[in-house]
């Protein structure tokens, strides 16, 4: 029989992931029910996956208030939501739920989700894809072997994108700490996820630096103006116009944001009417010298873990391109990982790239089809085998050292001393 998922938040998370589903796994599991506060996302989205009128939501409440209507949940919506939704689900009595990172910013929030899965008997699992992909999945197993030695050192980079971050970070919905959650932890609990996995060590303590260095009025090029179609007379040498990036840019030039209509209107079906219009007064069509942003748009963390190694992660969104970048080095050997190609080279031996597996990127796709597949197999009991599944019990190693970094950052650096070590 196949399994039902419902789906709260039909953001583009959600619905890709319900794409995945019927595309890939239909024989297995379709959507049962839809959950969304915006009547627009439901008319847009119930129709492709046949889901009727009574099983269509616009609160959570109504939805709980309905007991366990399907087999596992997915929870795709806004950060500062994830912890109020996923209790309510827990306490509901979902077993199998998939909730979207972060989980929260709030320690003893994402700690109390721990313990109430834990309790339900519930398999809470978090969405660090990049642990799904077979690029990362083959680096674990490297190190895993013995191969390099043990880990001495990891050296990691999350080069996010200039337009990436202008368009998530200082235009969109992960712009204010305090709505969403700070940048290291709603962008880089990916990268100490997989951080924390290769050490398989606790961290014991984190030292941090950044700030908001360069989204900020005072750098503000001469002519500037509010927003980007308002007249503004730095337009022609700005990279971050939004009239070029999200309308102008020809194909070979166009980023991947320019194709994210949905994103800036709020409508599946957008035309280009709706697109300038969104540009000329709404959010993401602003300066980024002159938006309400607050999180680092660059910072660099330190970590110390319980084995002795090592790590350092830097954030940064001045990068042309979106790409991750490693130096895994051990007594035996290094991993030189950039991008989606992976070299080996152990120490008076072997020097040789290493096959993957990988289709080409190692971002957030492959990863998201891996992490729907991961979740179909555990619901439908063909998976049993959590080791290097993450869990909510893993997930809290990634999320301890996102705070315990923006403590250090907020207090000149200084090092802290992790309350509580997790091993991932």
């Amino acid at each position: 029989m196949k399994k039902s998922i419902s789906v709260i938040g039909l953001g583009n998370r959600g619905t890709e992931y319900m794409g995945f589903i019927k595309a890939m796994h239909g024989r297995k599991a379709y959507i049962h029910s839809l959950c969304d506060i915006r009547q627009q996302a439901l008319d847009d989205f119930a129709p492709a996956f046949d889901v009727p009128k009574y099983r269509q939501y616009l609160s959570t409440d109504d939805f709980f208030s309905r007991g366990v209507v399907s087999d596992a949940l997915i929870i795709a919506t806004q950060d500062a939501s994830h912890y109020e939704i996923t209790k309510k689900a827990l306490e509901t009595g979902y077993k199998y739920i998939l909730l979207e990172k972060p989980v929260s910013g709030n320690e003893n929030e994402y700690k109390e989700l721990r313990d109430l899965a834990k309790e339900k008997k519930a398999i809470l699992i978090v969405c660090h894809v990049l642990r799904y992909s077979n690029y990362y999945s083959k680096i674990k197993k490297i190190i895993a072997s013995g191969k390099i030695g043990d880990i001495v050192s990891i050296n990691h980079t999350e080069n996010v994108g200039y337009f990436h971050f202008a368009h998530s970070f200082v235009r969109g919905n992960w712009r204010d700490e305090f709505t969403s959650t700070p940048s290291i932890l709603a962008k880089c609990c990916h990268d100490l996820d997989l951080i924390s996995w290769f050490m398989d060590s606790p961290c014991v303590s984190v030292s941090s630096t950044g700030e908001v260095g360069h989204f900020k009025k005072e750098n503000a090029p001469a002519g500037a103006t509010p927003y980007c179609t308002g007249g503004c007379k730095a337009k022609k040498n700005c990279p971050y116009d939004a009239e070029a990036l999200y309308i102008t840019d020809p194909f070979y030039k166009a980023k991947f944001i320019k194709y994210m209509g949905r994103t800036l209107t709020g409508k599946a079906n957008n035309s280009k009417a709706d697109i300038r219009k969104a540009i000329d007064c709404g959010d993401y069509g602003r300066c980024v010298y002159m938006c309400d942003n607050n999180v680092c748009d660059h910072q660099l963390v330190t970590m110390k873990f319980e084995n002795g190694a090592v790590a350092t992660l830097e954030m940064t969104a001045f990068s042309d391109k979106m790409f991750r970048q490693s130096h895994i080095v051990g007594t035996k050997g290094e991993l030189i990982c950039y991008g989606a190609k992976l070299e080996m080279r152990i120490f008076g031996g072997e020097h040789h790239s290493v096959f993957t597996g990988s289709p080409g990127f190692t971002g957030h796709v492959e990863g998201d089809i891996r992490t729907v597949s991961n979740f179909i197999k555990i619901i439908c009991g063909e998976k049993t085998d959590l080791k290097d599944v993450t869990t909510i019990e893993a997930t809290v190693a990634s999320h301890d050292m996102a705070l315990a970094a923006e403590e250090s950052r907020k207090n000149g650096g200084i090092p802290v001393l992790l309350k509580e070590s997790v091993k991932a």
